[in-house]
C-alpha cells in the first residue's frame, strides 16, 4: 500500500519554489502551498479522484471547495437553465490529516448535514473513509472500503433530483399534478421564484408561499414590495415557466 506522500507525488502536479512545495487546486485553479498543510494534501487527493476517476465530473456533479465552511460540497449538475431551485448538496466531505481519529469529528459532520439538509456526509483521512447517511432523521455511519464506494452513494442521491427534473418537464408541458408536486417541494416559502402562466392572462406570474386546498391554488405575489395573496382554480393553470433560486 502506497503512502500519502507517494500517492500525491504520482497524481498531483507538485513543484517547488523557494524551498516550498506547491500544487494547483483542480477545481479553484489557485496555487496552494502544501508544506505544513496535511489536510490540504488529503483534500487534493480526494478532488483528484472525483475529477479523474469517479466518472461523475463534470456531467453528473459540480464540485465546490470551501463552500459554506465545508471542505468539499458535491452538488448535482443541472443543465436546464429554467430549473434551478435551491437544492442541498448531494454530499458534504470533511477531510482530516491522515493520523486524525475520524470518530472525534462525528458531531461536526452531523451538524453540517443537519444545517444544510444534505443526506450524505463523508469523513476522510486517506487511510479511512466513514460515510454518514440520514434516514427518518437518524444518522447512521458505515466504513467504506475505498473511494470507489463513493460514486454509487452520489448517484443514489442524484437520482432523486432527476425525478424532480422529469416532473418539471411535465409541468412545463401543462401537467397540473406535476406542478402541484413541485410547488409543494420548492414553493412553500420565498426561497425560490416560481414562475407560471394562467390561461387568459397575458403576463406570467411570480409566486411564493403556495398552498393547494379545495381544488384551488393559493399563492402570494409582491406588488411594490407589498405581499398579496391570490388564488386560481386548477382549470386555469396553463404551464410552469421556471423555478429559480
Amino acid at each position: 500500500m502506497s503512502s500519502l506522500s507517494e500517492e500525491i507525488s504520482i497524481k498531483l502536479n507538485i513543484y517547488k519554489r523557494n524551498y516550498a512545495e506547491y500544487t494547483k487546486c483542480l477545481i479553484r485553479g489557485n496555487e496552494i502551498v502544501l508544506d505544513g498543510r496535511p489536510e490540504e494534501k488529503v483534500r487534493q487527493l480526494f478532488i483528484y479522484f472525483l475529477v479523474n476517476q469517479s466518472k461523475l465530473f463534470p456531467n453528473e456533479i459540480d464540485i465546490r471547495v470551501e463552500s459554506d465552511y465545508h471542505d468539499i460540497e458535491l452538488c448535482k449538475t443541472v443543465k436546464n437553465d429554467y430549473f434551478k431551485p435551491y437544492c442541498p448538496p448531494l454530499m458534504i466531505v470533511e477531510v482530516k490529516r491522515e493520523e486524525e481519529n475520524l470518530r472525534n469529528h462525528e458531531k461536526q459532520i452531523e451538524r453540517y448535514l443537519k444545517k444544510s439538509c444534505s443526506e450524505i456526509g463523508i469523513l476522510y483521512n486517506y487511510h479511512e473513509i466513514i460515510a454518514y447517511t440520514k434516514k427518518d432523521g437518524v444518522f447512521t455511519s458505515n466504513h467504506l472500503n475505498s473511494l470507489e464506494d463513493i460514486p454509487p452513494l452520489i448517484l443514489q442521491s442524484s437520482n432523486k433530483l432527476n425525478e424532480n427534473i422529469l416532473k418539471f418537464e411535465k409541468a412545463r408541458n401543462g401537467s397540473f399534478d406535476s406542478f402541484i408536486y413541485l410547488v409543494n417541494k420548492y414553493g412553500k416559502y420565498k426561497l425560490n421564484r416560481i414562475v407560471f402562466r394562467l390561461k387568459h392572462e397575458q403576463l406570467p406570474i411570480v409566486g411564493s408561499f403556495f398552498k393547494f386546498q379545495d381544488n384551488k391554488l393559493y399563492y402570494n405575489i409582491y406588488v411594490q414590495n407589498v405581499q398579496k395573496q391570490q388564488s386560481c382554480d386548477f382549470q386555469d393553470f396553463e404551464k410552469l415557466v421556471c423555478i429559480i433560486y
